[in-house]
């Protein structure tokens, strides 16, 4: 895996929205962003699901860097406005350097979302959905589904060549431990809390524990060969009759 830098991934970041937004907007006459009540639903979902993202655990060099839209950026052509037409989505990103520099570093990706359009069909023990697919997202202002995932970054060369696959199943495995599954549930089709309650919440989130994987139970060893019965009583009184036989014919 390639070093994690984040003055470069900031920098290239910067870039491509600077290019996107360019070529967006160089046909609009006019541009309009969120209105008010717009805005404060935005702030309030991302506030909440700010509340649901663990701490980095407590392990020498691991940290974390989060990634969020802020609502003042979210501009569209004045003809193209759509009441509510976003989804809130949150990450945080878990890095875990390689200790022998092999240049491995160990990324994992937590990602929360609020009125996705539609749902991943391939979620998993890392990834879940709540409510109900939400075709026009945010139109109503309120919270139709809840999306999570904890995903590791895609790289050329596998973790498992410089020896990190245990690394970077253990921190995957402990960010998905760390979320609360069942508060996230409850924001579907509840008023979300306002922006100071979210932060209290988060400054309340216990310790990451960094956990193990579960691995596969080994396959029980193959039964011994039973031991062969001990002789009866007439088995051995029937060698010794024959014992006897041999020695009164010389044999």
């Amino acid at each position: 895996m390639m070093p994690f830098i984040p003055n470069s991934v900031r920098c290239l970041a910067i870039a491509a929205a600077c290019f996107y937004m360019s070529g967006a907007y160089a046909d609009c006459v006019d541009t309009v962003g969120l209105n008010a009540a717009e805005r404060d639903f935005y702030n309030r979902a991302n506030g909440a699901l700010e509340s649901f993202l663990p701490p980095a655990p407590a392990e020498e060099n691991l940290w974390s860097a989060d990634g969020m839209t802020n609502p003042e950026n979210i501009n569209v052509c004045k003809g193209d406005k759509k009441p509510g037409d976003f989804t809130v989505e949150v990450q945080r990103k878990y890095v875990w350097p390689d200790l022998k520099k092999h240049f491995a570093d160990t990324v994992v990706t937590l990602t929360f979302s609020i009125n996705a359009r539609s749902f991943d069909k391939t979620l998993g023990d890392n990834s879940g959905a709540y409510g109900s697919p939400s075709p026009t997202r945010s139109a109503d202002l309120k919270v139709h589904n809840v999306t999570w995932n904890v995903s590791t970054t895609s790289i050329v060369i596998s973790a498992a060549t410089y020896g990190v696959q245990a690394q970077q199943d253990s921190l995957r495995a402990s960010i998905a431990a760390a979320v609360n599954l069942e508060r996230l549930q409850g924001l579907v089709g509840r008023p979300l809390p306002a922006v100071a309650e979210s932060e209290a919440t988060a400054k309340k989130l216990p310790p990451t524990q960094l956990v193990t994987p579960a691995r596969a139970a080994p396959a029980p060893a193959p039964a011994s060969a039973p031991a062969a019965p001990a002789p009866t009583d007439t088995a051995k009184e029937a060698i010794d009759a024959v014992q006897k036989l041999r020695g009164l014919f010389g044999r």
